[in-house]
């Protein structure tokens, strides 16, 4: 009989209304406390369960009493430790040495490199590898931790001056570095398992590492047969090709369009994209991400992708935070809005740390991808010029 753990991260996932046949037989352990939990099996929040031992030990002694029948994760920072468990278990799904591949971007971009070009890159175990790099390839590199995401703690330098500024700051044994690649970044996102693909491509608005010069970050989606989505979908194939792949699941591709006209992999990632691209999937195809990669990760049935053209794609695009307190406009007054929210978790006067911080965020709909940066723009506008500093509270 189905007996599921999850180590939840997602905040607003709705695992009774996700799992409806088998909620009494899912345990699930959260880093978020969630809203609905009814008729679950199990539910327990866990402060810092992302990085705390304790969903693992609870899981393992669960198992004693009942063995699981399948071991899921919606996080990429747990992607590894779930795999470690269903190995000693024997659990099927992603192995650790799969995991890893997605987890590790040195790892990945050899392993990948199999089937596809790449960025130029190294593994740093001192600062002279650094140097020694930029000797050879020369600048501007990207320097980043290997195992982290959502473009946190990414350093690009552009020359010497800011390779010596660099070199004042605490060293760290986690990084890698790579060749700044020019030109637009595009993302696919797929859920893949036997008898069931979706696969949809989008453009980056801006650079990911934008966000920490001040550009607002979003997101456009391609039609699905435009020549490029095409061309994007038969680099993803290749690139999955080159790794230990699970039966069933989620994949977060990034890929470097050149301006000699080359495609090179940034990251893949083992996970539902993350941002405002659920949504987007939701808006345009009707298909939940999450739902559908982590059903189809336990043997359950879901819901065929359409295979038909949408009526429409969508944009979105966030506003990141100012470091000040700012007064934020409300909803523009567009009728293409199609939704727009608030962050009410974040601090006034909070700094942009990583590629989804924000302040709010606006999606828009169009005919094509053109429509949609447009009419992207066209609300960012409208947003940041009405966007003034909040008054500040009497004494």
């Amino acid at each position: 009989m189905t007996n599921i753990a999850v180590i939840n991260y997602g905040p607003c996932l709705d695992y009774p209304a996700m799992f409806p046949e088998v909620a009494d037989r899912l345990h699930v352990f959260s880093h978020h406390e969630l809203a609905n939990t009814q008729g679950l099996g199990g539910y327990e929040h866990v402060t810092d369960c992302e990085a705390v031992p304790y969903p693992e030990l609870m899981i393992r002694r669960m198992a004693r009493q009942r063995p699981f029948t399948h071991i899921i994760t919606d996080n990429e920072y747990d992607l590894e430790r779930v795999a470690r468990i269903r190995e000693d278990l024997g659990v099927p799904g992603q192995s650790a040495a799969g995991a890893l591949s997605f987890r590790d971007k040195v790892v990945m971009k050899r392993v990948a490199r199999r089937t596809v070009p790449t960025a130029r890159f190294a593994r740093l175990v001192t600062f002279t590898d650094l140097t020694d790099f930029t000797a050879v390839h020369g600048f501007p590199v990207a320097v980043k931790p290997v195992k982290q995401g959502g473009a946190r703690d990414i350093t690009v330098l552009r020359g010497d001056d800011e390779l010596v500024a660099f070199s004042r700051r605490p060293w760290r044994e986690d990084l890698m570095v790579e060749e700044f690649v020019q030109g637009p970044m595009y993302h696919v996102d797929a859920v893949l398992a036997p008898g069931y693909r979706f696969v949809a491509s989008s453009r980056y608005l801006r650079s990911c590492l934008g966000v920490f010069s001040g550009l607002n970050n979003g997101s456009v989606q391609l039609l699905p047969d435009d020549p490029f989505a095409r061309r994007l979908e038969d680099f993803l194939d290749r690139v999955l090709e080159a790794f230990d792949t699970p039966e069933a699941g989620a994949y977060h591709l990034e890929v470097f369009h050149t301006p000699d006209d080359r495609l090179l992999m940034c990251e893949i990632a083992a996970r539902v994209g993350g941002d405002r691209i659920p949504a987007l999937t939701r808006a345009t195809y009707g298909v939940d991400l999450h739902t559908v990669s982590l059903r189809l990760s336990c043997g359950l049935p879901c819901e065929p992708p359409p295979t038909g053209p949408p009526a429409e794609v969508h944009g979105s695009v966030s506003v990141l935070p100012q470091g000040r307190p700012v007064r934020l406009p409300g909803r523009p007054p567009f009728p293409w809005v199609r939704h727009y929210e608030v962050n009410e978790r974040i601090p006034p006067d909070a700094v942009t740390l990583h590629s989804a911080s924000h302040l709010c965020f606006v999606i828009v709909s169009g005919v094509d991808a053109v429509e949609v940066e447009q009419r992207l723009l066209r609300a960012e506008s409208w947003l940041m010029e009405r966007m003034d500093p909040a008054p500040r509270p009497l004494p």
